[in-house]
């Protein structure tokens, strides 16, 4: 259910567009609580929001309907249903369509932006002490 209520939270606060729920005060969830109200015609208490906000923990399957219902699922098996975390299979050709790339570690990039800058420079000097 973790997983679950986690991804939940994370629906509603964009849904909410409201800053990063790590800065919410309790005005905060009392006005989320009036949102759902008025989304559900459910009430939800602002104290409960805030905990489980804290703690994912919730202490009845209406609270996690109603938060469900809010973010435009039927109810909470429904939310949990749409948002299944199973396990992907990779077969051959998924591995072949999805091969590994080769990544150039940042040190190189940088050495690399250097040494061409070092013979820009060399190259330009080179040219004016020719002329």
């Amino acid at each position: 259910m973790t997983q679950h209520a986690h991804n939940l939270k994370q629906q509603i606060e964009r849904i909410l567009h409201w800053e990063q729920s790590s800065h919410w005060r309790f005005r905060d969830f009392v006005q989320l609580s009036e949102l759902i109200y008025r989304h559900t015609h459910r009430r939800v208490e602002a104290h409960e929001l805030q905990l489980f906000w804290q703690s994912s923990d919730a202490n009845s399957s209406f609270f996690l309907d109603t938060l469900a219902q809010f973010a435009d699922y039927a109810d909470w098996e429904d939310f949990c249903t749409r948002n299944f975390y199973g396990t992907v299979e990779v077969d051959e050709e998924t591995q072949l369509l999805h091969a590994p790339m080769w990544e150039i570690p940042t040190r190189w990039v940088v050495v690399i932006c250097w040494l061409s800058v070092l013979a820009s420079i060399v190259i330009g000097v080179l040219l004016v002490w020719k002329h």
